[in-house]
């Protein structure tokens, strides 16, 4: 599927995937049917980690399950950080939602600091 990307998104998503099977995680390919668009699905664990959407907008979404998640990934950072990245959709679920390519190197670093 992602050989039929167009650049630039063909390389960021390549690199993103690269990096996230170098640290163990599992990749899936489901179809939003309210989207009407592919999401390659990132797990570890049995547990689904991490969304990457590219039809509308190119993003990065993990799901905010817990504080626990956030103080992973943000660690000592302020609410203002995390409010430039949290996002909730019509259901109430609350994510991270990182635009790539701005902020990809973010979420290397929340990716990383979740597989800890």
């Amino acid at each position: 599927m992602i050989r039929t990307l167009a650049e630039p998104k063909k390389s960021i998503i390549s690199s993103i995937r690269q990096k996230l099977l170098q640290l163990g995680f599992l990749e899936e390919v489901e179809y939003d049917a309210i989207n009407i668009e592919p999401v390659l699905i990132y797990s570890r664990s049995e547990n689904q980690a991490l969304f990457l959407k590219h039809k509308w907008e190119l993003v990065a979404l993990i799901p905010l399950q817990s504080n626990k998640i956030r103080e992973r990934v943000f660690g000592e950072k302020t609410d203002t950080d995390l409010k430039k990245f949290k996002s909730v959709d019509e259901d109430g679920n609350q994510w991270l939602k990182f635009a790539l390519p701005k902020d990809q190197e973010m979420l290397i670093q929340a990716v990383e600091a979740l597989s800890l």
